[in-house]
């Protein structure tokens, strides 16, 4: 009787296995990943005998093309984008919205001008700058920049109350002293 604590065998990737048309799994490199039917497999069907037999059994057509079918196949697969590659991208445009906004709010700051002209001047002029200037399409762009009177305020709001903490942080974490004089008045009154 076997023993049961024993280990399985854990197989790993061999590159001939591309022949049966199979790579290491995306998410796990111990695991078979069928290329033409994008599945993946146990580590026990990782020997070329299981291979073969899964790609002549399910991929008759395709079993008996060489490994340059497969290196296509392969290419193809690690070009494809991942749902996480496309949450990425999204994430990186509205970041980038997100900062220009910062900015724009925190210029209108600086000017002390009101919040509505993020909405009224700003936004017109990104517009012309796009289409006539760069001759693109400025929609997209406009869509990722918020400039409403309420969200230039929330952002200015926001600025404020982290420079602040940043301030206050900063003294904390500083040594420093006061010196105070002391004077009296003409009627005897101290005064610090």
């Amino acid at each position: 009787m076997a023993d049961a604590g024993a280990k399985k065998k854990r197989r790993q990737y061999n590159v001939e296995y591309l022949k049966y048309g199979f790579i290491p799994s995306p998410h796990s490199e111990q695991l078979p990943f069928c290329l033409i039917c994008e599945k993946t497999f146990s580590n026990e069907a990782m020997k070329p005998s299981r291979l073969s037999g899964h790609c002549k059994k399910l991929h008759r057509n395709k079993a008996d093309k060489n490994v340059n079918y497969s290196k296509a196949l392969r290419d193809k697969c690690d070009n494809n984008k991942t749902l996480h590659d496309m949450f990425a991208a999204e994430a990186h445009n509205n970041d980038y919205g997100q900062r220009i906004s910062y900015n724009i709010a925190l210029n209108i700051a600086k000017a002390g001008k009101a919040h509505a002209i993020g909405e009224t001047l700003v936004t017109p002029v990104i517009h012309e700058v796009m289409t006539i200037a760069l001759k693109t399409n400025s929609e997209p762009v406009l869509k990722a920049i918020f400039l409403s009177n309420n969200t230039v305020q929330r952002r200015i709001d926001e600025m404020d109350g982290d420079t602040e903490e940043n301030i206050c942080n900063i003294l904390r974490n500083t040594e420093f002293s006061l010196q105070l004089d002391e004077s009296t008045l003409s009627n005897n009154v101290s005064l610090l």
